[in-house]
């Protein structure tokens, strides 16, 4: 029977989602009919967000301009059941993320987090007092760091005394952010999650080379105490120090991408929480956003 499970601390973007999705291959340039879907996102949220379906209590830390816009996401958020005692309000706009996608996946997209990069400190403030107030607790599973966060604000985090005593997983976020990936050091109860395009970024910026997936799993158990490799249709890696084992997810035609590693991710984190085996959580968790994205 699944156990209960304790608060996770989803730390990370919190901004709108326009996802504009066209039935028509395109290119640059390209003027295509189709649709537009607006929603609060960002990958913590979208993390927070889905382990509240599976019945994970999380608290949410980030940043909100004080438009309607920052109170409306953060309505929402607290009708889904997300807790935002974490959440700043700012002066200024509310962040937001545009993305584009045909039927072969994202064509492009644009994340403007300003509203979290420059008010970090503040974000920063609140998430020190708050792990300084619960020392010596056991309440808490583990904390989500979303590599939307600067590198300057991570090193500053895991500086933060007591920080480390708790699990960190981290989400890789994005291609032009992997030099954050950087900051954590192998000690860390650190699990990463990342696809393997974003692994071989990471790892060929540092050695000019390129990676199979075996040299993949090598290289980054060198950083990290375990890591979750995805690569879209092939086989999903749950990798640590002792074992390694793997799933090969059914093959869909998706009907959108954006997210997709969010929901993976905070899906395996919740089906482990309530007690699932790694093999369960990892063949679970693939389920669950296929059923997501198809």
């Amino acid at each position: 029977m699944p156990r209960e499970a304790k608060p996770v601390i989803c730390i990370g973007s919190f901004h709108w989602d326009e996802i504009a999705l066209s039935s028509n291959l395109l290119e640059k340039g390209d003027d295509s009919p189709g649709t537009v879907h607006k929603n609060p996102g960002g990958v913590a949220f979208n993390l927070a967000k889905t382990m509240t379906e599976f019945g994970i209590p999380v608290l949410l830390g980030s940043v909100v301009g004080d438009d309607a816009e920052g109170q409306e996401s953060l309505n929402i958020a607290g009708n889904l059941g997300i807790d935002c005692e974490l959440v700043c309000k700012v002066s200024g706009k509310t962040g937001k993320y545009v993305a584009i996608e045909d039927p072969q996946g994202l064509v492009a997209a644009i994340a403007d987090c300003n509203a979290l990069e420059s008010n970090e400190d503040a974000l920063l403030l609140r998430l020190t007092e708050w792990i300084k107030s619960r020392v010596g607790s056991t309440d808490i599973s583990g904390f989500v760091i979303d590599c939307n966060l600067s590198g300057h604000f991570i090193e500053n985090l895991l500086n933060v005394r007591y920080f480390n005593n708790f699990p960190i997983n981290i989400a890789s976020a994005s291609n032009h952010k992997l030099d954050r990936l950087n900051y954590f050091e192998v000690n860390l109860k650190t699990t990463l999650y990342l696809n393997k395009l974003e692994a071989i970024s990471f790892l060929a910026g540092q050695k000019n080379k390129s990676f199979d997936t075996a040299e993949i799993i090598q290289n980054l158990l060198g950083r990290y105490k375990r890591v979750i490799l995805t690569d879209g249709e092939n086989k999903i890696i749950d990798a640590d120090g002792s074992n390694v084992i793997g799933f090969t997810p059914q093959t869909i035609k998706p009907h959108r991408i954006t997210g997709a590693g969010d929901y993976f991710m905070a899906a395996h984190m919740a089906l482990e929480l309530l007690g699932y085996s790694r093999e369960d959580a990892l063949q679970n968790a693939s389920f669950f956003v296929r059923d997501k994205i198809a």
